[in-house]
């Protein structure tokens, strides 16, 4: 989860103001991961609005569905979605900090939570994702970066945690250690496009840390697909055009606090 569309990633404060602001906002949280699992094959290129002659920030990620061809109502067809991100930014741009990312994905694709083994968010806080039934792991993710000059990891496993909630469990070994479990949660609208919207939030300890601020500049990962839950996210049918996301990320800026966020829609080859 091959096609090429804008992503939007805001300059700083003194560059330029937002093409798209969203104004203030309270803080949540991305996972540019689960932004790049909606897309498919995604190159994204900005020039901050009245600072052309200003480097521009770059996106580049490539995702795939497998198999990409579509199942039916009356038989689904099980997949996997694994996906790379890398996000560049000038040396004398402030990379934002990404506080939260809320996704719209098309009809077609259907998440089966509640079919499968789940595991609490009390254990992952306790014993992490080896305190959990095998069968609730569904995937997991690694993302590097920096945190000022140091070199920054992150290793996050996703776990099933029911109908309408997802698990991230983050691992951080540098500059800090951190451990958290954040939250992916599911809403289904009952009419127009969308066939499911989700929202995480990224708690405060994974945007600074040791102090400064956390930049994740390189992602990978894989959701779906496992032998023991094969048909955790299944496709239905293909729609024209493919499967459809919209993804809304939003924004901090640590040395001024401003927040900001931007939009980006696509979708996901399929047949």
């Amino acid at each position: 989860m091959s096609f090429r569309v804008e992503f939007r990633v805001l300059a700083p404060w003194w560059c330029a103001p937002p093409r798209r602001r969203l104004g203030a906002m309270k803080t949540r949280a991305p996972h540019a991961l689960a932004a790049v699992a909606a897309a498919g094959a995604v190159v994204a290129v900005v020039v901050p609005a009245f600072a052309q002659d200003q480097p521009a920030t770059r996106i580049e990620a490539h995702a795939v569905a497998s198999p990409s061809r579509a199942g039916t109502p009356a038989h689904p067809r099980g997949l996997a979605i694994s996906a790379t991100a890398r996000l560049t930014t000038a040396p004398d741009l402030e990379p934002p900090i990404v506080t939260g990312i809320d996704i719209l994905v098309g009809r077609g694709l259907v998440w089966n939570r509640g079919r499968f083994a789940t595991c609490s968010k009390a254990t992952l806080d306790r014993r992490g994702p080896a305190g959990c039934p095998k069968g609730s792991i569904m995937g997991a993710a690694t993302a590097t970066g920096r945190a000022d000059t140091v070199p920054a990891s992150l290793r996050v496993t996703f776990a099933n945690g029911g109908p309408d909630i997802t698990y991230a469990y983050a691992v951080l070994d540098n500059p800090a250690r951190v451990r958290e479990t954040l939250t992916l949660r599911t809403t289904r609208p009952a009419t127009g496009p969308w066939g499911e919207s989700e929202s995480v939030a990224i708690p405060r300890s994974l945007q600074l840390v040791a102090g400064v601020p956390l930049n994740l500049n390189n992602i990978r990962f894989t959701v779906g697909g496992k032998s023991y839950a094969k048909d955790y996210i299944v496709s239905t049918r293909c729609p024209k055009g493919g499967w459809r996301y919209q993804v809304t990320a939003h924004y901090l800026y640590d040395s001024t606090g401003a927040t900001a966020g931007d939009q980006t829609n696509g979708a996901i080859a399929c047949s």
